[in-house]
């Protein structure tokens, strides 16, 4: 079993546990394409090792939730693609039957028409909800298992698996190599400890790894973790150019959160602010990855059809 969390990184889950509040309209999609990310065969080390002409991306905080699309659900997501591609972070809980389902909290209350405890529910239980959106509006969707993610993910998008306290990582890992889906998954670890863990179930598979100054980096680079898998997550804060080239120098891209609690998040300054360039100023300092809750917002500021090569349209499976 995975150790529990450090302190630190315990209280980060904390704070992006606070529901996502919808402060603002969705503008509707231009236009009817579906943006999808198609990774070559053991091609995603190479994907996400950084280069001075990356392109910069999107990762869809909770599956990108909207405005009748409930986080964590294949239909926020799809719909999500409708603005831009990108990297998808969802969260993986496992039932008391040990099927392995989206839900971010460890109730069913505020997420789905249902109530209880994650961990105490069995699939049967779970099957007839239906998911509600951050209004509280009924959607109809209905809770995802990760098998099935997998498969809808495989040609799409880049999932980021938030891997939630008392799931079996080596079931999720196994799910992943079942799919055929290693090219479109990466794992987020909060610790040295948790990663290196990770590693050993899972030696190939790419994780998001802590830096948020030198110290964290020094520490990353004397553990052992293999260079090729990581990705650089540097918190919801942001650092100066020159660390973020130091972690481009070592071939790593990085990760920006500006996701979080409105009230304080960079999401939210902007949004407040009413210039969303100013998420290209952070691309500029040195992100290569937006993580965010406000999705079409970012993707309005960095999307170019001259650029992103593989977009394609058609109805998913």
């Amino acid at each position: 079993m995975i150790k529990r969390l450090q302190s630190l990184a315990f209280l980060f889950a904390l704070f992006l546990s606070c529901p996502i509040v919808q402060a603002e309209n969705v503008p509707p999609p231009v236009g009817d394409s579906y943006y999808y990310l198609e990774v070559p065969p053991g091609g995603l080390p190479d994907f996400f090792r950084w280069h001075p002409l990356r392109i910069p991306l999107v990762s869809h905080h909770r599956g990108a939730p909207a405005p009748g699309f409930a986080e964590n659900s294949i239909e926020a997501m799809q719909n999500a693609l409708r603005y831009g591609p990108g990297l998808m972070e969802v969260d993986v809980a496992q039932l008391a039957d040990g099927t392995l389902i989206l839900m971010h909290d460890n109730t069913l209350d505020r997420t789905t028409t249902g109530k209880g405890r994650v961990a105490e529910a069995v699939w049967p239980d779970i099957a007839p909800l239906t998911l509600v959106d951050q209004e509280g509006r009924n959607t109809g969707h209905r809770v995802p298992k990760l098998s099935d993610v997998l498969r809808w993910a495989t040609g799409r998008a880049i999932l980021t698996l938030d891997i939630k306290v008392g799931t079996d990582f080596r079931a999720v890992a196994q799910q992943v190599e079942d799919a055929g889906a290693s090219d479109y998954v990466v794992a987020i670890t909060y610790s040295l400890d948790q990663a290196l863990e990770y590693q050993a179930i899972a030696p190939s598979m790419m994780q998001t790894v802590t830096m948020r100054n030198v110290e964290e980096l020094a520490a990353v680079e004397a553990s052992g973790l293999k260079p090729e898998t990581i990705i650089a997550w540097t918190g919801t804060s942001l650092a100066p150019k020159d660390f973020y080239q130091m972690l481009h120098d070592r071939g790593w891209r990085v990760i920006v959160g500006t996701l979080g609690n409105p009230g304080y998040s960079i999401d939210g300054q902007i949004f407040r602010s009413g210039d969303d360039s100013k998420y290209l100023d952070i691309l500029n300092l040195g992100a290569d990855v937006i993580a965010t809750d406000r999705f079409w917002a970012v993707q309005g500021q960095i999307m170019n059809p001259n650029i992103f090569v593989f977009t394609r349209s058609k109805l998913y499976r």
